[in-house]
């Protein structure tokens, strides 16, 4: 406190509670977000759309998924409960559970692609926050 700039008008050092001034703000916890993945296959391939150019995870491709719950946005033979899986982001964290099903028109919404295996692994890098999906997504494509 002796070289301290601020010690002519410190109110800890005016107080003598320099051990307990200043009060830190509690750190913001993160927000959770409740997610529906949707995993959407067609002849052996799956479902991918690329995100915005701004905020989370920017310009990266990714399974179709929504705040739940959300209908699917295309329409499919069935859907089924698919795996469940949790991802930690500095500020949001995202509980996210998947629907599975199989496409009956393989036309897909402008943005959205179909991914086979190589391209999966060579062309279109689908964040870690979707791994929990990976080990299904690669059963049931070629």
């Amino acid at each position: 406190c002796g070289r301290c700039p601020a010690r002519e008008f410190c109110t800890a050092l005016r107080q003598d509670r320099v051990g307990e001034l200043p009060v830190k703000a509690p750190k913001a916890g993160r927000r959770v977000e409740e997610r529906t993945v949707f995993l959407l296959f067609c002849r052996g391939r799956v479902a991918l759309r690329r995100r915005e150019d701004r905020g989370l995870l920017a310009g990266l491709w990714e399974y179709p998924n929504e705040r739940s719950p959300a209908p699917c946005p295309v329409e499919v033979r069935t859907l089924e409960d698919g795996p469940a899986g949790k991802h930690i982001f500095t500020h949001i964290e995202w509980h996210m559970t998947s629907l599975a099903g199989e496409v009956s028109d393989p036309a897909l919404p402008e943005g959205w692609v179909w991914a086979g295996r190589e391209e999966l692994q060579s062309r279109y890098a689908v964040p870690n926050a979707f791994r929990p999906f990976t080990a299904y997504v690669q059963a049931r494509i070629t």
